[in-house]
This record gives C-alpha cells, sequence and structure tokens, in this order.
C-alpha cells in the first residue's frame, strides 16, 4: 500500500512555497513562485493578496497529477501580516506585512509604559506597531474582519474563518494563559473583539472549496497549521530531538521550548507552540538573510558566491571590517530595539569585498550567539540546530562558540515539513522516520578559531548591550 502524502503550502515574506510531502516526511516534489512586496513611501510594506493566490495555483500547476493524490492541505507562512476583509469578505486593500513600520509612531502615542508592561505580560509580546490590530489601526477603513495571511488562505481555501495560538500571538491582543482573545487589551485599544477570527487547534481542518487548488479534488481536509517558524521547531523537535532551533531565511529566528514546570519569563518573546499548552520562547533578528542579499548586490554576487568570498577571506584572524547588522527595523533578537540602523565600523581604503562579507556573516552569528546565551535554559540540554538558507559559515562560527552541538540542516523547509507534521497529525497518521541529512561544516582558519571568542568581545564592546531597559 503506498504511502500518503499531503499539500504543503508556505507563504514565505518574498515567496510562495508549495511541496508534496510523504509519510517519511521526504518531499517528493516542489514549487514556489516570488511575488512583489510594495515600498512606495517610508516604512511600507505590503503585498497583493492576489500575487499570493496567483502563485499558489501557479506552483501547484507545475507539480502536475502527481498533487491530485495529496490527503489534505497543510499551511504555513510569514507572521504578522495582515489581511482585513468587509462585510461580504472581500478583500479590503493590500496586505501589511510584519516589515511594515508605520504603525510605530501609534503605538509610541497611544500607550504608556504601564500598558506596555500588561500588553507584554498577557501577551508574552513587547508591544509595537508590527502587529496586526496596531496595522489595522494605523489604517482605518471599514473592515469586517482582521485575518493574518495564513488565516486568509484558511478562509479563501475554506470558507473558515480561524486562526490557531502561534498565529493568534501576533494579533498583539492574544491572552497567554487564558488561551484567548484578551478584552482588557483588546478595550485598552479599542478594538472590539468580533473583529477577530475564533482561535482553534493546530490540527484544525475544514473541507476545500471546489475549484480552489487545480487538480485537488473540493472536500479534501485543509489544515490549518502553525506560523512559520512553530512549524519549523515542531518539525526539528520531532525529527532531530529537543534542542533550539535556528530557522534561517529572510530573518533568523532563534526558538526553544520552554518546560511546562518553569514560570514563564519576562522580557522575552513567548510564543504558543503546536500542542495545547506549550510555549517557547523566540528570538527574530530582522532581514539577516535580506542584509546578506543587500551586501551580495551591492558587491556584485550571489548570496553563495558571498559567503564562499567570507571563507576564503587571506587572513580572517585580523579582518578589521565590524558590521552591526540591524539593517531593519523592528526586534532585533535579545535586544528588542526598533530604532537600531545597520553600521559598518573599522573600515579604510584597503577594506575589501572579503572584509564586509566576513563581518556581515560574523555579525549574525553573534547575534545569534547572543540570543542562545538569553534563553535562560542553564542546565538543559543543548542541542542547537540550524536550518540554514544561504549557507554555513555562521553554523560553524557557532560550534566555535558553543559548548554544545552545532548540527546544521540545508536541502530542506522546515516550515514545509513541519505543516506537513501537524496535516499527518490532524489525518491521525504517523510520520516520519527519513532522518533529516546533517551537513559538514566548513573548517575555519585555525587562526581565526584561536581568536574568535576575542573578537565576540571586540563586538561586544560596540554593539549595543543587553540590558533589561532594552529589551
Amino acid at each position: 500500500m503506498s504511502r500518503a502524502s499531503v499539500l504543503a503550502i508556505d507563504l514565505g515574506t518574498s515567496r510562495v512555497k508549495v511541496a508534496l510531502v510523504d509519510q517519511d516526511l521526504v518531499v517528493r516534489a516542489s514549487a514556489s513562485r516570488p511575488y512583489a512586496t510594495l515600498t512606495e513611501e517610508p516604512g511600507q510594506a505590503e503585498q497583493r493578496v492576489g500575487d499570493w493566490t496567483e502563485g499558489i495555483r501557479s506552483a501547484l500547476t507545475e507539480l502536475g497529477e502527481e498533487a491530485s493524490a495529496a490527503r489534505a492541505v497543510a499551511l504555513t507562512g510569514q507572521m504578522p501580516t495582515l489581511v482585513a476583509l468587509d462585510a461580504n469578505r472581500e478583500v479590503v486593500g493590500p496586505a501589511v506585512t510584519w516589515q511594515d513600520s508605520r504603525a510605530d509612531e501609534l503605538v509610541e502615542a497611544r500607550l504608556d509604559d504601564a500598558q506596555r508592561r500588561r500588553f507584554a505580560q498577557l501577551s508574552g509580546a513587547p508591544i509595537d506597531g508590527r502587529y496586526l490590530v496596531p496595522m489595522h489601526l494605523r489604517r482605518g477603513g471599514l473592515a469586517s474582519t482582521l485575518l493574518s495571511a495564513r488565516d486568509y488562505l484558511f478562509c479563501w481555501l475554506t470558507g473558515e474563518l480561524a486562526t490557531e495560538p502561534s498565529t493568534a500571538s501576533g494579533y498583539g491582543v492574544y491572552d497567554l494563559a487564558r488561551a484567548a482573545w484578551s478584552e482588557e487589551l483588546l478595550g485598552v485599544l479599542d478594538v472590539p473583539s468580533g473583529l477577530l477570527p475564533p482561535v482553534v487547534g493546530s490540527t484544525h481542518h475544514a473541507p476545500l472549496l471546489e475549484d480552489r487548488l487545480p487538480g485537488l479534488r473540493s472536500g479534501t481536509p485543509v489544515v490549518l497549521g502553525g506560523a512559520d517558524s512553530v512549524c519549523a521547531h515542531h518539525w526539528l523537535e520531532q525529527e532531530v530531538g529537543p534542542g533550539i532551533s535556528i530557522i534561517d531565511g529572510s530573518s533568523t529566528v532563534i526558538l526553544a521550548t520552554w518546560p511546562a514546570d518553569r514560570p514563564r519569563p519576562e522580557q522575552v518573546l513567548v510564543t504558543p507552540l503546536a500542542g495545547p499548552g506549550r510555549v517557547g520562547v523566540e528570538f527574530d533578528l530582522l532581514a539577516t538573510g535580506s542584509s546578506i542579499g543587500w551586501l551580495a548586490r551591492i558587491v556584485g554576487r550571489s548570496a553563495a558566491e558571498l559567503e564562499a568570498l567570507a571563507l576564503s577571506h587571506p587572513d580572517p584572524a585580523h579582518c578589521g571590517a565590524l558590521a552591526l547588522p540591524y539593517l531593519a527595523g523592528g526586534e532585533q533578537g535579545a535586544l528588542w530595539r526598533s530604532d537600531l540602523t545597520g553600521t559598518l565600523a573599522g573600515l579604510t581604503l584597503s577594506t575589501s569585498p572579503a572584509d564586509l562579507a566576513l563581518a556581515l556573516f560574523e555579525a549574525i552569528a553573534f547575534e545569534t550567539w547572543r540570543c542562545l546565551l538569553a534563553t535562560s535554559l542553564e542546565g538543559e540540554p543543548l542541542t542547537c540546530v540550524a536550518a540554514p538558507d544561504s549557507g554555513l559559515l555562521r553554523p560553524a562560527i557557532l560550534t566555535h562558540l558553543a559548548e554544545a552541538p552545532v548540527h546544521a540542516l540545508r536541502g530542506v523547509s522546515p516550515s514545509v515539513l513541519g505543516a506537513a507534521c501537524l496535516a499527518f497529525e490532524s489525518l491521525g497518521l504517523e510520520a516520519g522516520g527519513s532522518a533529516p541529512l546533517r551537513e559538514v561544516l566548513p573548517a575555519l582558519d585555525p587562526h581565526y578559531s584561536e581568536v574568535l571568542g576575542s573578537r565576540l568581545e571586540r563586538y561586544l564592546e560596540v554593539a549595543p548591550a543587553l540590558s533589561a531597559a532594552q529589551r
């Protein structure tokens, strides 16, 4: 008897990925389609919802007839990204992505320090303008329903309004302890709870509407899934074991499951995980992958070529360039500073493209390391699993800083596989068994390895300090 398969859809920041995944959690076929982000004014980062749906249908057509055998559709995607619907469930304007910073001033003006502390206490996240409800307040309009990007896909595919805890946390008004919308926080922002969808479980499913996805029969279960980082962590825990997940893409997410018997930590991002009552400590380094792409374009290379350039540096131990990788506003890992900007220091007339490349990769690794230290899981077994989208240099640097193993995986999409895991769970089917392939990390120059500790100290002397006031 042939093994079952599911169709996983990952609505990312820059492209949508569609993959056919079997019960061994092996991707049998995949396709992706990019879409544009609108940046016509300062702080703007919007996308056309029609680009998402057209991209999904186009990618699915590329997969061919094999996809028609999918037992379910699994969803995951970028968050928090706002899609507003009117009373007829028609989309109101473009989607406002998590990169959009225009609501930051509104939050600054409306909330005092005590209210901010209350938001963090109840929701697990320091509030800013990157959450869905503040985005809605800034834009205004006659919205009847507010949805995240992934929740919108679920509605488009099934006609049902729903979200689940890991995505609900991106609305900014989710009460972690009660696992429900917070009437208190909604009241502070003067937003009625009727604008928000019901909160259900990650394995919740509804039947696919007719003619939504080419080749798939109507009635196929569509599984709600989870946020992209949570799905990735779910798969990594299932396939690799307990540990800290480092998930690279347009940004880098560091996510660790928080033990149920410990008090919930303060002044860090606490996010619901897949499964009732489970939470994780999360750190987001914004625009790391985008920053690598930015520098690659400046020096006329691809991201892979930029990393090769850094690895081939003739004297990495004495690289004088220093990068602070805060190229996008918003959360910056353990710092929680939205006012930081990217910096290149130590430049001279002899600074080379290899210097700049090494400085940027090194800085992202150092900020990742600072997040690992801030997980506050002293005494717990530590296995860092990096799923790098842009190379292996950063995991190699981390192995020299950590006292525990760092395993790197490539050639997989952990978000896609995590969504597939949840779909198989929803179907009552066991999945897994094919161990992910661990990459051999590149060898670092021996002299560079010897001075990495001192280079980290130099970086931390220049970079913003980690303090309670800055989180």
